[in-house]
């Protein structure tokens, strides 16, 4: 007789924790994290500039101010935010944050005083691509 009183007690605790069960308020949750993640996701991925504007891309270099790991992953790979000082040809440095999906291979890359080799549109910080290849 142990398993069926233990059965109508496992019963008994799952209608009473159905009667606490929110839903609306766990779909408002559940919302509000796939908004999250959408803007991460989408804060991660380069802006694509004209291909007009392609061709004047510029390749330069940036200095890592500061890099956060976002507590998110996509697939393996880690979304670390960097706030990046852009040298701009003729010595003009350019604040930039930008949010990037790195490899694990690349996250020691990713460190404060670390040199990137960068491209982008001059007149255009939205178009910054960290050359992780290169």
């Amino acid at each position: 007789m142990g398993f069926l009183r233990d059965l109508a007690t496992l019963t008994r605790q799952g209608y009473e924790a159905q009667q606490r069960l929110d839903v609306g308020a766990s779909m408002a949750q559940a919302k509000a994290q796939m908004e999250q993640a959408s803007r991460m996701m989408a804060a991660s991925m380069p802006a694509q500039a004209e291909p007009a504007l392609e061709g004047q891309r510029l390749r330069t270099t940036a200095t890592i101010l500061d890099a956060r790991q976002l507590p998110m992953m996509i697939g393996m790979n880690s979304l670390v935010e960097l706030d990046l000082h852009v040298l701009m040809p003729g010595g003009v440095p350019l604040p930039v944050t930008r949010t990037e999906q790195l490899a694990p291979l690349h996250l020691a890359r990713a460190l404060p005083g670390a040199t990137l080799d960068v491209s982008l549109v001059p007149g255009r910080p939205d178009t910054v691509h960290v050359e992780w290849g290169g």
